[in-house]
């Protein structure tokens, strides 16, 4: 009797120890180069800020949604240029990013003609010898 109220407490234990390591689950992810547009509105003017598109090496993109992963980070980079640099208002910022060249092309020149045309905006280009994003580590989290 008492060797089988052991072998069951462990066994239940095994099982919840097992079921603890394999229920975590790891993102998968993959570096890649992305190409990156960043947009900025300020919210105190009607000043808008568009970034040159460029190439970002070692991206940490998510393998299942094509996600950027802590894109977040991209943001705030380009967020805090433009309050050190220009001294507005909050701004805020959105970020394009994709692995073709054609269609990020195609995404840029319908942002500039948007607020070209726009006579309630002012718009500001944002050079890459002034502001250029960087790759962000990826630090993996393990969720349970």
């Amino acid at each position: 009797m008492k060797l089988s109220i052991k072998l069951v407490l462990f066994l239940c234990l095994f099982g919840m120890i097992g079921v603890q390591a394999f229920g975590a689950k790891k993102h998968k992810v993959y570096q890649k180069p992305v190409y990156m547009i960043g947009v900025a509105i300020s919210l105190t003017d009607s000043v808008v800020f568009i970034s040159d598109m460029h190439l970002v090496d070692s991206v940490t993109v998510e393998k299942k949604t094509k996600f950027l992963k802590d894109r977040q980070l991209y943001s705030f980079q380009l967020q805090r240029y433009l309050e050190a640099t220009y001294k507005g208002g909050p701004y805020v910022p959105a970020i394009f990013f994709g692995t073709k060249r054609k269609t990020m092309e195609r995404r840029y020149l319908s942002l500039h003609k948007r607020y070209v045309q726009s006579k309630d905006f002012r718009m500001v280009l944002v050079d890459q010898s002034q502001f250029r994003f960087k790759s962000e580590k990826y630090i993996e989290e393990v969720t349970e």
